[in-house]
């Protein structure tokens, strides 16, 4: 913290110099810990507060609007919440109403919340926001009021707003009246607040997710969670010092809900994986699993990497190590959980570790800002910080039962939902290592196309593939024309309308099925026209020329019903650059540009070209 706070110094000094650039450069060194305490974290938002004057801040990526609706008091809370976000790349516009006002903003239509437009809106609620007593004779209809009450809010955003929804569930006070049998009574307090966080969790629709502060709250400590003089005094809950750790679990959430999350964990070995350097100490002198304590805290964090990956994120090696004593430990060593076929990629080579990164995000199709790098040398550390600054890496010590919590205090990969492509993500990386064999040895690009042997499938959204459309609709931010993202509500409207055209896409080869991919929602446009809303692919099957085969069927089913104009948009991202051509490419031509988004038009009886240009890019 002693060299967070000089950092921070050099910050202020650039600023009373009128350096901006270096102002913010230095602020941002001095965030990039990611532990700070609330106090260093109001000084640095004060600094902040002042360079925004200034104009925009540089290096926010993405810009969200957030709507945080509470019943206390947040004027200590927001500008450690939008600061933390800007140290993520992510520029905060929040919007908080008038203390004691949820219900008449969300029950209102012509309120400002919805003149605000949110992309999220945030309902931080704690215990006392409840009502419940602290007993009850009636636990059940206690519950169930304050259930109804939430999902009233949710279904008045949706209707008049539909947006992502984040829903804190509720802390348990730290001092209960009646001690134990609080929890113990179904009529307790702690007992009705708990039954009320497992029905909240059972009943929230898929644009609704629910952000344990229980957990945040007992994991931070309930006694210093709490300030009661602060309750009393000004409204404010928790107490300031806990204010970091809510804000980062609701960054989380917001992150993971604009499809900011992270991706890819990439691996140091020795010292990290396991204790020792296997290059000098040989399979036999590593330290791995029992007895041996480090030993046992290694092998722990290998497990946690592992259900990591079992849920959907991948794992990486990047080593300076001999390759062949790296993957030593993974094929003999009987206590290393993690094995080489969990791995989607493997470098070991003493080349620069930010060369290598660079190499695997090529490798992987995947921008080095979903990367989460984990090493215990400060050196590494350091050097990728400063030469790919949009790779997360946690701040670890020398003691390996520590790591889990870094990785778990980061909450880099927090997720809304979970479906089985993510479960296959793993294993449709590794068989690249096939298709690359392929790749290799195929003459052209078109040679090797053909021989993967793929098979691209469609059908209309439906119940059963409805949550996957939403997930890619949430995250996919790379072959994604407009990044519009619609709710699992508003994409069920939209397949309900049979004047749309709304189309999933699945796609599998010889290798192996890359499960739901793409998507493409069109609807009607005056005076006789069909307007693409939305575009997209999964990083995942880029090019694969999956793109040529669904702009096919786009023009195919506008002919067969009679459609004369295509139109297409084009919204720039920092992360779409890659599908600015392409209505070009398929041949629209431009309509209107502006610096928010650019029109394109086709002419579907003269839609030849488009034809002509897929039949030869086509493999």
């Amino acid at each position: 913290m002693e060299s967070a706070t000089k950092l921070l110094e050099q910050a202020r000094t650039a600023r009373r110099t009128g350096d901006w650039a270096s102002a913010y450069g230095w602020l941002r060194a001095a965030l990039a810990d990611g532990a700070a305490s609330y106090e260093f974290l109001a000084k640095a938002a004060e600094l902040f507060a002042r360079l925004k004057k200034q104009g925009t801040p540089p290096g926010g990526n993405w810009n969200c609007k957030l709507a945080y609706l509470c019943r206390h008091t947040v004027a200590f809370h927001l500008p450690i919440l939008e600061l933390m976000a800007w140290r993520d790349g992510l520029l905060l516009q929040v919007y908080a109403p008038a203390y004691g006002t949820v219900e008449q903003e969300v029950l209102g239509p012509e309120s400002g919340l919805y003149s605000f437009a949110p992309d999220v809106v945030l309902f931080a609620g704690h215990w006392r926001d409840t009502g419940l007593p602290a007993f009850s004779p009636q636990p059940t209809e206690e519950v169930q009021a304050a259930l109804t009450s939430l999902e009233t809010l949710w279904a008045a955003v949706v209707s008049n707003h539909p947006c992502r929804i984040i829903q804190h569930n509720f802390d348990l006070p730290a001092w209960d009246s009646y001690g134990n049998l609080g929890q113990r009574l179904s009529g307790g307090r702690a007992a009705m607040l708990r039954e009320l966080n497992r029905r909240l969790a059972q009943v929230a629709p898929d644009q609704v997710a629910v952000l344990d502060l229980d957990q945040v709250s007992a994991y931070y400590g309930r006694k210093r969670w709490e300030d009661a003089r602060m309750w009393h005094l000004a409204k404010q809950h928790p107490a300031p010092a806990a204010l970091p750790a809510l804000a980062a679990a609701q960054l989380a959430l917001v992150r993971a809900g604009l499809g900011l999350a992270k991706k890819v964990l990439v691996l140091d070995l020795d010292n990290t994986l396991w204790g020792g350097v296997i290059g000098e100490d040989g399979l036999a002198g590593i330290q791995l699993g029992p007895p041996d304590a480090r030993g046992e805290a290694h092998q722990a964090l290998q497990q946690y990497c592992l259900e990591l990956k079992q849920r959907g994120v991948l794992l990486a090696v990047c080593s300076k190590n001999n390759e062949e004593d790296a993957r030593l430990p993974f094929e003999k060593h009987e206590a290393s959980v993690l094995k080489l076929s969990d791995f989607s990629a493997f470098i070991a080579n003493w080349q620069d570790k930010a060369w290598n990164l660079r190499d695997m995000a090529q490798t992987l199709k995947l921008g080095l800002d979903s990367f989460v790098f984990l090493d215990d040398n400060p050196v590494e550390r350091a050097n990728i910080r400063d030469h790919l600054p949009m790779v997360a890496v946690p701040e670890v010590g020398n003691e390996p039962s520590d790591f889990i919590e870094a990785l778990g205090r980061g909450q880099y990969f927090e997720a809304w939902s979970l479906s089985e492509e993510d479960q296959l993500r793993a294993a449709s990386y590794a068989s690249n290592v096939q298709r690359e064999e392929v790749h290799k040895r195929a003459a052209s690009q078109a040679d090797y196309l053909r021989e993967l042997g793929m098979v691209c499938e469609h059908g209309i959204f439906d119940g059963r593939t409805l949550p996957r459309i939403a997930q890619l609709v949430g995250k996919t931010n790379q072959f994604n024309l407009t990044t519009k993202r619609h709710s699992l509500e508003d994409l069920r409207g939209l397949a309900a309308d049979p004047g749309n055209w709304t189309q999933w896409f699945r796609l599998r080869d010889r290798f192996g099925d890359f499960g739901l991919i793409g998507v493409i929602i069109a609807v009607p446009a005056e005076p006789d026209g069909l307007l693409v809303d939305t575009f997209l692919i999964s990083c995942r099957v880029m090019g694969r020329t999956v793109e040529h085969f669904m702009a096919l069927e786009l023009l195919s089913v506008a002919r067969q019903r009679g459609i004369h104009k295509l139109a297409g948009t084009y919204r720039p991202t920092p992360k779409n650059s890659m599908v600015a051509g392409l209505w070009p490419q398929f041949g629209f031509h431009k309509t209107s540009e502006t610096a928010q988004e650019t029109t394109f038009e086709l002419d579907v009886d003269r839609g030849d070209g488009l034809l002509s240009f897929v039949t030869k890019a086509a493999p």
